[in-house]
């Protein structure tokens, strides 16, 4: 189990986040893997110009870094955060014709109404500048084009953060953290108990500044954007999604899969995200009914659904991947459980399924790098493991 292709990883992990490309960071999530991860799996099993997928791509960070290496990555995701980013991500507009749509914008601002702005995002920004522009933004950005959804993008990133401590922030809301919401209710008790102010924050000024951030030259060779080629991403279902990607790019053509298949029992994408979700929900007051579920989405799963889920989600993969070609499969354990073996152990025991388990790698990772901490709590140094399953389609 201990083979080459963990030492390879294990070497690459040395690296630190701040090596790889500042895109990568344009926002946080949730239960993200770091960049180092696809970018070892890519080196070790694709070559320039293959197309490398990831179903449940999140943020987007294995197909972006795929991209910037010459690969086509190919994102899927059902969460319109989560398709924004991707998106931004695998087709990346130039800086300047980004700076100019920014310029217009803000050019032609006059203030909106915010009246009807629900009353939990009112509490967060400050209402005389920063909350009208968010509100002219969410109106007037087209997410179809690419130059306005990376916009909407790299809003999303700086919609909600920490403040320096000399109370300055590059962020538009209160002091709070920045890679999830915690509930409105907990929010306004935090907000009367520690007298949070809100930031006067002109929003088109914190764009440029991040958007400058961005595209920093590079300092480091995993930043090296010379090789980038333009992706792709879908938006469905991940076992759909296979199809989908028959129908755009033919049977066999891809070459790897990496991918982080969430315990949806465990995360909840709509409730953890449910500001930055503000800014891609015209119906925000039923969103906010329905608990922040994600249409679409098959939450709260029992093991043997999930397991069963996996199962026909690889079956699929047989018919997208070329021969030889191999999925990576990131499974966090869930407290003491190894869900990776176990669901493995499910499969065989229950038909097996058209790819081939190679290995399955450990990955440990300190629990301080999660990002699931209660706000304000102290860091944690508990050990989180990954199991990483390695899926070869046979010749």
């Amino acid at each position: 189990m201990q083979s080459s292709c963990i030492e390879a990883y294990k070497t690459y992990k040395q690296r630190s986040y701040k090596e790889f490309s500042k895109i990568h960071s344009m926002a946080s999530y949730l239960a993200m893997f770091p960049p180092v991860l696809p970018h070892s799996f890519i080196t070790r099993y694709s070559q320039e110009n293959d197309l490398v997928y990831d179903p449940f791509a999140g943020r987007g960070t294995a197909p972006f870094e795929a991209c910037r290496m010459g690969r086509i990555g190919i994102g899927n995701d059902l969460s319109p955060l989560a398709f924004c980013l991707i998106k931004a991500k695998t087709n990346i507009p130039k800086i300047s014709k980004i700076k100019k749509r920014l310029n217009d914008l803000a050019r032609h601002y006059q203030p909106p109404d915010i009246a009807g702005v629900d009353m939990d995002i009112r509490m967060l920004f400050d209402e005389n500048l920063t909350l009208p522009q968010l509100v002219y933004l969410k109106q007037s950005l087209k997410l179809s084009r690419p130059v306005d959804n990376f916009i909407m993008a790299t809003l999303a990133g700086i919609m909600h953060g920490k403040h320096r401590k000399d109370g300055t922030s590059i962020y538009c809301s209160i002091d709070m953290p920045n890679t999830f919401s915690m509930s409105a209710n907990y929010i306004r008790g935090f907000v009367a108990k520690h007298g949070l102010k809100k930031l006067r924050q002109d929003v088109f000024q914190s764009l440029e500044y991040r958007i400058d951030s961005l595209f920093a030259p590079a300092k480091y060779p995993q930043q090296d954007m010379s090789r980038y080629q333009r992706g792709y991403c879908f938006n469905a279902d991940a076992i759909k999604c296979s199809q989908k990607v028959v129908k755009k790019y033919g049977k066999n053509s891809i070459t790897l899969i990496i991918t982080s298949p969430p315990y949806l029992k465990n995360i909840s994408y709509g409730k953890y995200n449910w500001i930055r979700f503000w800014l891609f929900k015209k119906d925000f007051e039923g969103f906010k009914q329905n608990q922040y579920r994600l249409e679409g989405l098959k939450d709260n799963l029992t093991f043997e659904k999930y397991a069963h889920y996996l199962q026909e989600l690889f079956n699929s993969w047989a018919e997208v991947l070329k021969p030889g070609g191999r999925a990576v499969v990131v499974i966090g354990d869930l407290h003491a459980l190894n869900l990776a073996q176990k669901t493995w152990d499910w499969i065989q025991a229950h038909g097996g399924c058209a790819l081939h388990l190679e290995e399955i790698l450990e990955d440990q990772a300190k629990s301080n790098a999660k990002t699931t901490r209660i706000w304000g709590a102290k860091k944690g140094q508990a050990t989180k493991t990954d199991r990483i399953l390695i899926l070869k389609k046979e010749l």
